[in-house]
């Protein structure tokens, strides 16, 4: 077990949440908006990617830093984690930004 396999696991871990939420987005921007403008519609396509990659492209990178990556060099294997750390931050931080969002349409 070393930095990078942490990183694998804490990315594995946050896949689904990040799915969700993206799924969430989805449902907003298709059900709630009643217009159909290009900007809606290119929102919708980039969530959609966004939809596959945290559900198909951080488990698979989560697995090769997990199952892989103790076979390099240390060095190596914490950069991979200081990149894991970077990506997870942007994840949260964009958490963060979809809730505040979703709480001012609320009201």
């Amino acid at each position: 077990m070393n930095f990078a396999s942490l990183a694998g696991i804490i990315l594995l871990l946050f896949s689904l949440p990040a799915a969700l939420a993206a799924a969430i987005q989805i449902r907003f921007l298709i059900g709630c908006r009643k217009e159909r403008t290009t900007a809606i519609v290119f929102a919708t396509v980039l969530q959609f990617i966004y939809l596959f990659a945290r559900l198909l492209g951080l488990p698979l990178i989560g697995g090769i830093l997990f199952f892989q990556l103790w076979k390099l060099d240390s060095i190596f294997g914490f950069a991979f984690f200081l990149l894991g750390l970077a990506y997870i931050s942007e994840l949260v931080v964009n958490f963060k930004s979809q809730r505040d969002a979703w709480r001012i349409r609320k009201n």
